[in-house]
């Protein structure tokens, strides 16, 4: 699969990619990269990371997230069980043999989800500005009760923050509740965990990435706080920190 549409069981059509592993070594996954929200799964990030997979012979699919890309029409359609399912699927029916989640911003909250669901087949989590919970988030930060009487008169709100512009339905606050991590006194995956996270991303508290490490029941988890990156981490140190972490997994 290269570059194919592939319709999932939520009945949203995405663009996808998959190249299968190549390595003739004993260890062997596939990278599923899972982009942010109001996001793509290109650019150079994505690209760097095929790159790393292609020069040591695994596995790498991405993937647009329901109503993103292709699909931005149906935007409001979805929510977070709507990319969780995707998810889901891809690890349990498109990907064969055991499999590393990289997840940036909402990625990231996919990505630990697929994790916990899947303790057997995910053997680690990559997560790049990773946002479990972050709607939850932004919602008691920045919700004021006029947002709120909006959304219960429109069923949605357009609203903007310091990165971004989102439109949130009532449903997607409604699942994202459903899908909390953070809330748990303990996320119980104990596979390998990266986390990387700039100090000056605009979009993410910095300090998300030690509170899912404190939270994370395995012991091998390491969290890499870059002082001057940003929350898209595309820079070209950006991407040699994203190697580095990368090259952790194959050992």
């Amino acid at each position: 699969m290269s570059d194919a549409f592939y319709s999932f069981k939520c009945g949203h059509t995405t663009k996808c990619e998959y190249i299968k592993p190549s390595t003739s070594k004993t260890q062997s996954f596939t990278l599923v990269y899972a982009h942010g929200f109001c996001s793509d799964p290109y650019g150079r990030k994505p690209e760097e990371i095929k790159k790393w997979c292609i020069e040591n012979g695994m596995g790498f699919f991405r993937y647009e997230i329901a109503g993103h890309g292709e699909d931005s029409a149906r935007f409001e359609e979805t929510t977070i069980n709507t990319y969780k399912s995707q998810i889901f699927e891809i690890v349990n029916d498109l990907v064969h043999g055991d499999v590393i989640t990289v997840g940036s911003s909402l990625g990231g909250w996919l990505g630990l989800l697929a994790a916990v669901h899947f303790p057997e087949k995910v053997k680690g989590f990559l997560g790049l500005a990773a946002a479990p919970d972050f709607l939850k988030t932004y919602f008691e930060n920045y919700f004021k009760p006029e947002h709120l009487q909006i959304l219960n008169r429109d069923g949605k709100i357009t609203f903007p923050t310091n990165d971004f512009t989102y439109i949130i339905t009532k449903e997607m606050i409604e699942s994202a509740e459903e899908n909390l991590l953070l809330n748990k006194e303990v996320i119980p995956f104990y596979g390998k965990v990266r986390l990387i996270q700039g100090m000056k991303d605009a979009s993410l508290d910095w300090r998300t990435a030690p509170l899912i490490a404190q939270k994370i029941a395995g012991d091998d988890v390491k969290v890499t706080l870059l002082k001057n990156s940003n929350h898209r981490l595309g820079a070209d140190e950006d991407l040699l920190e994203i190697r580095r972490n990368l090259d952790d997994f194959l050992v």
